[in-house]
């Protein structure tokens, strides 16, 4: 089910099914992945909005009962640089491993390792419920 995501493509604001972005792909996989409500779609949160994707976060969060977590499969994968959080990914698991499904600009869709998505941003928060 993850390879359906990989075979998508990135566009700014996309919300699927065959167009994604960040937001975009991160609450599709995690209500198709893991059986969790569809969280909004948060239009106002486009890339490069980083004011309102920040905003965002926090009500979701807020309004799903999402709260911070160990990286666990299925919790949403925050990335931050000072106090705006600036990208989202999910966490799943792909042979017997974590990974960070996301997909962005300069990528598109892909899974990279915890520790490699950590490091570009100064912190990473998951949230889960």
């Amino acid at each position: 089910m993850i390879n359906r995501y990989l075979l998508t493509r990135y566009v700014a604001g996309g919300r699927g099914p065959h167009e994604y972005d960040c937001w975009g792909m991160a609450r599709d996989a995690r209500a198709e992945l893991f059986n969790k409500p569809l969280l909004p779609s948060c239009p106002a949160a486009k890339p490069g909005a980083l004011q309102e994707i920040t905003l965002a976060c926090g009500e979701v969060a807020g309004a799903y009962g999402l709260r911070p977590t160990p990286r666990v499969p299925g919790a949403i994968a925050t990335a931050w640089r000072a106090g705006l959080c600036v990208h989202v990914g999910l966490v799943v698991e792909a042979d017997n491993m974590q990974w960070i499904l996301e997909t962005d600009i300069g990528t598109g869709p892909c899974l990279t390792r915890p520790s490699k998505f950590e490091e570009r941003y100064t912190k990473v928060v998951y949230y889960a419920d």
